[in-house]
């Protein structure tokens, strides 16, 4: 079965972060797709500004080239420690798309794959340089939102999201019918909430949507 190619972050993002001794510096996410043993993976590399190599994971999600669980939550964790410092605001969305079971038992796995694709397209698109995306479960996607001004602008981005993925309505000539519920959470200063914290209303948020007939946003200030 071919799988597809879509790289959404082959360009790689500029994120701010926080080194251990307090100083700031930005570090650029590359991807780069490599083949092992039949198996397609995606070689992350998280670079400092000045080309110093920090750290390499691999694998990382060799379908929609997002970062993985592991990557989104250490990078996260630095945007929450800066937004920390900076007494910025932070945001975290969780997103689970709504029918994606059915996409895949009518029309296959790959089509299934495919529509992964343009999510992530979707989400990328419409994210900033200092947020980031990762895909954590088979169409579940966190995102972190780093100095978001207000609530209401992380309201409408969710909004937006909502209305971006609802339309995606072709997938390889194939028609369907794909939403997505959202779950958020607006922080203000003092962060005194962990990350996995965060994570955790944000899920139960998103759940509530879910209960409440789906394609929908629900939304906390903490």
């Amino acid at each position: 079965m071919d799988v597809p190619t879509a790289r959404p972050m082959d360009a790689g993002r500029l994120l701010p972060a926080i080194k251990k001794n307090g100083d700031e510096l930005y570090l650029q996410i590359g991807l780069t797709p490599i083949v092992q043993q039949q198996q397609d993976y995606v070689l992350v590399s998280v670079i400092e500004a000045q080309n110093q190599v920090l750290k390499v994971t691999s694998p990382n999600d060799a379908l929609t080239g997002l970062p993985g669980r592991a990557l989104f939550n250490e990078v996260s964790e630095n945007l929450r420690r800066l937004a920390l410092r900076n007494n910025a605001c932070f945001g975290m969305m969780f997103i689970d798309l709504d029918k994606f079971k059915q996409v895949n038992d009518d029309l296959g796995h790959h089509v299934g794959d495919v529509l992964l694709c343009q999510v992530a397209e979707v989400l990328t698109r419409n994210l900033r340089k200092n947020d980031i995306v990762g895909r954590v479960g088979g169409d579940e996607f966190v995102v972190s939102l780093y100095g978001i001004e207000s609530q209401q602008a992380l309201v409408a981005l969710g909004n937006k999201l909502i209305r971006e993925i609802s339309s995606i309505d072709q997938v390889e000539d194939n028609t369907v019918d794909i939403g997505a519920s959202i779950g958020a959470v607006f922080v203000t200063p003092p962060l005194s909430h962990t990350l996995d914290e965060l994570t955790d209303r944000a899920d139960v948020l998103m759940y509530e949507a879910k209960r409440a007939g789906k394609g929908a946003l629900r939304f906390e200030t903490i």
